[in-house]
């Protein structure tokens, strides 16, 4: 139809994703949610004409409400609310709410970074149709590439002891993927300098040890995750770039 967000689509892998995300959104009363994480990067970086990881769970944020949104998904698909298995894939809610300045200020660089980030991560997201070849589309909010890189910047650099074992590869070459293609006319750096709580710095400080003097161990470390061959070469240009702009007033 005319006016409908621009349709996506995801590589076959994402398939089973895609049809636990449609379940979830047809949860009676479940309030509003946005999607990040891995589908979203993999949404993100399909749009732009590349290929991606797979991704084996679900992430969204959601607003703070009564009940809580994995209140209402655990009841109404018989399942524990923690870990949260809808359909042999967890799915990981974080609620969010407004802040103010004052409150942020109150706060040290990894709780600001987590609550503000995720927060305008929300807010931001965009509504989009995403499918796989032979499915009907799912209508959801995503987060915006800037959303993401705040997001997952909060994963890189304060990840917890199993993540940082887990998923420490996947979720730098997340934040790759998005700065490489997103970030080419410094779209995705501005957005960041302007989101609340002075989270820019924050990610700069956090995408910093990725670049020099470590680029080849970060881009080992990611190549591990990803379908593509990566050049050390252009990790240590991007994240250089990025930073740089992050820093700029």
């Amino acid at each position: 139809m005319s006016g409908d967000p621009p349709l996506i689509v995801l590589p076959d892998h994402s398939s089973g994703l895609l049809e636990v995300t449609r379940t979830v959104l047809a949860t009676p009363g479940l309030p509003d949610v946005a999607l990040i994480g891995g589908l979203a990067v993999t949404m993100r970086v399909s749009a732009a004409g590349a290929g991606h990881r797979a991704t084996i769970d679900i992430d969204l944020v959601t607003v703070d409400a009564e009940p809580e949104a994995a209140e209402v998904l655990a009841d109404a698909h018989h399942a524990d609310p923690q870990p949260l298995i809808i359909d042999e894939v967890k799915v990981d809610l974080i609620a969010t709410s407004a802040v103010t300045d004052d409150e942020l200020d109150g706060l040290g660089d990894k709780d600001r970074l987590f609550v503000a980030g995720h927060r305008w991560a929300f807010e931001g997201a965009e509504h989009s149709r995403l499918t796989v070849q032979g499915a009907d589309p799912v209508a959801i909010r995503v987060a915006t590439p800037a959303g993401l890189v705040a997001t997952k910047s909060h994963a890189i650099g304060y990840p917890t002891s199993r993540r940082r074992a887990t998923k420490s590869a996947s979720d730098l070459l997340d934040l790759f993927r998005l700065v490489d293609l997103y970030d080419r006319d410094s779209q995705v750096s501005g957005e960041l300098r302007g989101a609340p709580g002075g989270i820019a710095r924050i990610i700069a400080d956090v995408a910093q040890p990725q670049s020099p003097p470590t680029p080849a161990a970060a881009t080992t470390k990611m190549a591990s995750a990803s379908p593509a061959p990566i050049e050390v070469g252009d990790v240590e240009t991007v994240i250089e770039t990025f930073v740089d702009e992050l820093r700029s007033t």
